[in-house]
């Protein structure tokens, strides 16, 4: 497709969901920090032009091409298939890994196992994982209104005021990691801002439950939430569902439950 042409093109919500998904990869394995995915997702929704969202991945390192057909039967040689076998199954570790907790039940643990409790304190979609994280925003970073939040199943990216000055922010992992980094920002002081408190923790269990069979991704490796999303009302929150073949989808949801859109994979 020429330049001029590709420009000019439309873009499919399919294509939008491909390039979220990519943007998705990009921040488990820290290309992106939450503050660029935030804003390159919201940039990926409202795309109208294919060149419009071939821009938001340009400087980032992906395994595999975007809609890539299977290899035909009689497709290239023995090398060149077992190159990508590798390629596939790594990138389909690193995603299963940040995704494994959400294929449990939310709240599971192993009765009769030391590190039951532990497990559930982790488990940020359980109810015993989301208050210990909101404990921990109270007593480490003074309260639980944030400018946004990426929840995974066993972490969250989480960014907050500087007590100093509420126009930098700082992105903090939970748990706490000796080995993460703070990533650091800048906010408008009129800007919208999260407080996690006010999320119906069970509503949003039963949202992630049925997530994947309402964006129609079977099989999902990855799933998380993400508040304070540039382009929705603080009170929203977004789901997104993706899995080891690239589909993806999205259901954006009032901090109460309430599914307000749903963007499910094409097909």
């Amino acid at each position: 497709m020429s330049g001029v042409s590709r420009r000019a093109t439309r873009a499919r919500d399919a294509d939008r969901s491909a390039t979220c998904a990519i943007l998705d990869d990009a921040l488990v394995d820290g290309q992106l920090d939450t503050v660029e995915h935030r804003e390159r997702i919201s940039a990926a929704m409202t795309a109208t032009t294919l060149a419009e969202l071939a821009a938001l991945t340009t400087d980032l390192q992906r395994s595999t091409p975007v809609a890539t057909p299977p290899p035909p039967r009689n497709g290239p040689g023995p090398r060149v298939y077992l190159v990508g076998v590798a390629v596939v199954l790594c990138v389909g570790l690193v995603v299963t890994m940040c995704g494994i907790a959400s294929s449990r039940p939310a709240d599971s643990t192993v009765p009769g196992t030391a590190g039951a409790g532990a497990s559930a304190q982790t488990d940020l979609f359980g109810a015993a994982g989301w208050q210990a994280m909101l404990g921990w925003l109270r007593s480490e970073h003074g309260g639980t209104v944030v400018v946004g939040a990426t929840v995974y199943p066993t972490y969250a990216r989480i960014e907050i005021m500087e007590p100093d000055d509420a126009r930098h922010t700082r992105s903090v992992m939970y748990p706490p990691r000796s080995s993460a980094s703070d990533l650091t920002g800048n906010r408008k002081l009129d800007g919208p801002l999260v407080d996690l408190a006010t999320v119906d923790d069970a509503a949003m269990r039963t949202l992630l439950a049925t997530a994947p069979e309402r964006l129609r991704v079977s099989d999902p490796t990855s799933t998380y939430m993400l508040f304070g999303f540039p382009t929705r009302p603080a009170d929203h929150v977004g789901i997104y569902v993706s899995n080891e073949h690239r589909q993806s989808g999205m259901l954006t949801a009032t901090v109460r439950g309430e599914v307000v859109a749903v963007s499910p994979v094409e097909g």
